[in-house]
């Protein structure tokens, strides 16, 4: 235990000291901050925003998340970074697990001081008045980001190359699911196929709740609870794959 703490703040340490810490943080808090800002500055007043507008670039808060995931984690073993963790660390998970937890911690905190922040612009911007609404886009990207991060980062170590680490996640969530998700208004099976795929759970998240505000929630709609599921069983299928890799690999 004691050997994990050690790895945590060494892990904790390097995060803070390296400038590109900032750039993900700047863009995190951006991609949600930005959009509204826009949203705000065109649209004409009195105007009301809920939690669903301050999540308008959720989707591309996401995608960072994913960049910054795998690119920290493969950069390291691309540079060999990560074999002189293994040469002061008792076992070579405790390297992996550390860098997941603290990435996790960090992308929890910029999401939510960013969301809150954005929240406090609404709140003083002229002409706007916050409602509490729709508060299930808060705590579905709190979720979100820190799982899309591990998916990356589980990738990135089994991949072991930060192009592919980015690329492949990146491909799955922007060009394969959205196919799969097309074939299945005509196929049955690409349907049920594009229901335990991961990249748009938050999405189906939050559109559950908007349906069910409107009373409009199809018979076939599947639960937050269910998707979930999904998305955690996918995080853990792909880290248990980045675990063992970065274990039996070679470093040299």
């Amino acid at each position: 235990m004691s050997s994990f703490l050690s790895s945590v703040k060494s892990e904790t340490t390097k995060l803070l000291t390296l400038r590109s810490t900032l750039i993900y943080f700047i863009l995190l808090g951006g991609s949600l901050g930005g959009p509204v800002f826009l949203y705000l500055l065109l649209s004409e007043t009195p105007l009301k925003v809920d939690f669903s507008d301050v999540g308008i670039g959720g989707m591309i808060a996401l995608m960072i998340c994913i960049v910054f995931g795998a690119s920290t984690t493969a950069g390291e073993i691309s540079t060999k970074m990560h074999a002189q963790a293994f040469l002061t660390q008792q076992s070579r998970w405790n390297w992996l697990a550390a860098r997941g937890l603290v990435a996790s911690v960090f992308v929890v905190f910029t999401l939510a001081l960013a969301m809150a922040l954005t929240v406090l612009m609404i709140v003083i911007w002229p002409g706007a008045t916050f409602v509490g609404e729709q508060n299930n886009t808060v705590w579905s990207l709190l979720i979100g980001g820190p799982a899309f991060t591990l998916l990356a980062l589980g990738t990135a170590a089994l991949l072991r190359s930060r192009v592919a680490g980015i690329g492949v996640p990146l491909v799955w969530m922007l060009v394969v699911e959205p196919l799969i998700s097309l074939g299945g208004e005509k196929f049955d099976i690409l349907k049920k196929l594009s229901d335990v795929m991961p990249a748009n759970t938050i999405n189906e998240i939050q559109r559950y709740y908007t349906l069910e505000g409107y009373g409009a929630l199809m018979e076939d709609a599947h639960t937050p609870a269910f998707y979930l599921t999904v998305l955690a069983v996918w995080v853990v299928v792909l880290l248990i794959l980045g675990f063992y890799r970065n274990w039996r690999a070679d470093v040299r």
